[in-house]
């Protein structure tokens, strides 16, 4: 089975798994076609008229008809007949018993509940760091449209995962899986919050007061805003029990003789 990974960057390999299908990787455009092909999800079918709007917007009907055809015949050529099917004389699909791809895994991990898998198989952003030319708006919508939903749908499955070492009382695996949850959804501030109380109830008082910090610095480069008032008590309890802390007697500051 060929393996398509596209989360965190771009990958094709042959079905051993080692060999990079190079001839596709180099020819973005046709690998985008393969990308949006492997994707459909409730309708495993794309129509041919939706595939040249997208990927040949700069072209009449006959050429961008031409191009696809083009590229659909390369396609084959290089992954074997069996990836691409057909449905009538107007749709294309992806046979997902010849290809595998990271992103449809990760959709059906998140529907079976398996968020430990899901969060193994997301590693980025859908196509990050792929630079695909005359391509059309409307494709670009779809793909940050894709990129939201699948980082929307990680961060829920980090948290499912929080939720259950909160659980059993394991707040040193519920840490780094919030950390994770947060990185995917920097804007969610009832996020930043839920990770600051967890760093703090685990003893790391630093860490939350350091989360906060990186957000109040990320909503003022980026909104020109400041946290909300709810966020801003967080912050102050938090402090306030570190300075009770650093001031407790069991601590061993200040020094002897030295006011407290």
């Amino acid at each position: 089975m060929i393996q398509l990974r596209t989360l965190g960057g771009l990958d094709l390999r042959d079905p051993d798994g080692r060999g990079e299908l190079h001839a596709v990787l180099v020819q973005p455009k046709r690998l985008a076609v393969l990308v949006y092909l492997a994707l459909a999800d409730s309708h495993p079918f794309r129509r041919r008229d939706t595939l040249v709007t997208l990927f040949w917007p700069e072209l009449d009907g006959d050429h961008a008809r031409g191009s696809l055809r083009q590229a659909l015949r390369f396609l084959r050529g290089e992954l074997g007949p069996d990836v691409l099917i057909s449905r009538g004389e107007e749709e294309i699909g992806v046979n997902r018993e010849a290809l595998r791809c990271d992103a449809t895994e990760f959709d059906l991990a998140c529907e079976a509940d398996d968020w430990r898998r899901a969060i193994e198989i997301y590693r980025g952003d859908l196509l990050d760091g792929v630079f695909i030319s005359d391509i059309s708006p409307a494709f670009e919508h779809w793909l940050e449209d894709e990129r939201g939903r699948l980082r929307r749908r990680a961060a829920a499955a980090a948290w499912s995962l929080v939720g259950a070492a909160e659980q059993v009382g394991d707040l040193m695996a519920a840490a780094p899986l919030a950390r994770r949850a947060v990185e995917l959804s920097p804007d969610d501030e009832a996020a930043v919050r839920r990770l600051m109380r967890i760093l703090d109830r685990k003893g790391d008082r630093a860490g939350a007061l350091s989360a906060y910090e990186v957000f109040r610095l990320r909503l003022a480069a980026e909104f020109g805003a400041v946290p909300s008032p709810e966020t801003e008590a967080l912050l102050e309890a938090i402090r306030s029990r570190e300075v009770q802390i650093w001031q407790s007697p069991l601590s061993g500051w200040p020094p002897p003789g030295q006011p407290r």
